[in-house]
């Protein structure tokens, strides 16, 4: 579930977040005591996935019963990204958040999935910009996990771009791509494009 998605992390990704151990259970239940494993579905909330951060490792639990593989795999993406963005140095909090400028400075309304598109929302009415400013941060933060998890899923397989108004338009999420494969190239035998695109 996890083998594939974990060998199209970038190795420079890899030795920022170092040892990560992964653990697929059947589900995490939200309790008062805390978060649980669960062999039978759990009548409260429930997580797709935890982690406590140690000195010398990551312990990651995936609750993996109700998706399906590609979904288990995605999940551990999306964990490794939120994993990443408190290990980001400055400059490269700071390249990303000059590209964001740019975006709304362009007006691009979209945004990479749900949860960086309502960050984004209260940001794109306003002249509100980064200096100190908790929205832009909070939008900035949602926005990066977001993008390197996408940035991760396509050099793991071919993905599908989504078109809309809700969606980044494709030169955006192109020059997405291409920061985040600057700051943490693909390993050997990954492309973020297809070799026609690499080539335009």
């Amino acid at each position: 579930m996890v083998r594939e998605p974990a060998q199209a992390v970038p190795d420079t990704i890899a030795q920022r977040l170092g040892k990560l151990r992964v653990l697929a259970v059947p589900y995490i239940e939200c309790s008062e005591a805390g978060d649980l494993v669960s062999f039978s579905k759990p009548k409260g909330e429930t997580h797709s996935a935890v982690w406590v951060e140690m000195e010398k490792q990551i312990s990651l639990v995936l609750a993996c019963r109700e998706l399906d593989a590609h979904d288990t795999g995605f999940e551990f993406l999306a964990s490794v990204a939120e994993l990443l963005r408190p290990r980001l140095s400055g400059g490269e909090m700071e390249r990303f958040s000059l590209l964001l400028e740019e975006e709304l400075r362009a007006g691009v309304t979209g945004e990479i999935d749900e949860d960086a598109l309502a960050a984004k929302q209260p940001l794109v009415s306003t002249r509100i910009r980064r200096q100190g400013h908790s929205r832009f941060e909070r939008y900035r933060d949602t926005s990066f996990v977001s993008t390197a998890a996408e940035y991760m899923h396509g050099l793991w397989h071919d993905v599908q771009v989504r078109v809309g108004p809700e969606h980044l338009p494709v030169p955006a999420l192109r020059r997405r791509m291409k920061l985040l494969a600057e700051m943490f190239p693909p390993n050997p035998g990954y492309s973020v494009f297809a070799k026609e695109l690499e080539e335009e």
